[in-house]
Order: C-alpha cells, then structure tokens, then sequence
C-alpha cells in the first residue's frame, strides 16, 4: 500500500476525506493574511468549538470570524466553513451579516488533492536571517 515517500499512505491509514472529517477539520481565513493584521475578519472562538467536538462529539460545521475595531465593538461576522468549502452570499443581505452566507463547495479547490502535508513546490521557500541589525528574507533551496 505503500508508494514511496508520497502518495497512498495517508489515503490508505485514514480512509479519505470522508473519514479524515471524522477527526480532523481545516478552517481557511479569507484575507486574514496568514497570521492576522489583514482586511478579513480574522477574531473567532477555536476553543470552545474543539472543546463541544471532544467533550460532546460535536464536530464544528462553522466557525464564526469576526473584525473587531480597536474599542472591542464587532464590526462585521462571517462564517467560515470546513475545506473545501466556502462562504457565500447567497441572500443578497449586508456583508457584514453572517445570516448571508451558505456553505457551498469551492470551485478552485475541487479537483485538488493533496498526497501529503508538505508537498510544496520547489522554490517556494524563503529564508530569513538577521543581517548587521536588519531582517532580511531570501530564496532559500532551489
């Protein structure tokens, strides 16, 4: 069952995406910026939805993100969805609103698979070093 470094192991041991969902969920951040400080609404509770899946089973169908100004009022809520869906306006209500969105299957992501965490490109990473007081970032292995 085993093909190299790559490839059947993770579909064989965990069965698909199907049964992956059983134990494991991934929640993308639209324009989050990675680790926060972009336009999208990047503030959510993970705890108490990973708390209500191991204590109660209750696995999470969405996450509630919100953009929080500066005096801790909430200025806008979105759902997010489990990969490989996506939030969408589907009522024509505000943005903002989070009663507007539907989960609906991500037409960019729906010929993806993925054999194995980590199957990047080469050269898409990037080092950074501290250089005579200045971070500086580089290509890293070709």
């Amino acid at each position: 069952m085993e093909r190299g470094a790559r490839g059947l192991v993770g579909r064989t041991l965990v069965g698909g995406a199907d049964a992956t969902s059983a134990f494991a969920r991934l929640f993308l951040l639209p324009g989050v910026a990675h680790c926060g400080g972009g336009q999208g609404p990047g503030t959510f509770d993970a705890l108490t939805a990973m708390v209500s899946w191991v204590t109660e089973g209750k696995a999470p169908g969405s996450l509630l993100t919100k953009s929080v100004d500066t005096g801790g009022t909430t200025t806008a809520a979105r759902p997010v969805y489990p990969f490989p869906y996506v939030a969408e306006n589907t009522t024509g209500c505000p943005a903002g609103d989070p009663g507007s969105y539907t989960p609906v299957r991500s037409t960019a992501e729906a010929n993806l698979t993925l054999d194995r965490l980590g199957s990047f490109r080469s050269g898409y990473e990037t080092v950074g070093n501290w250089v005579h007081g200045t971070w500086v970032v580089s290509k890293g292995k070709a």
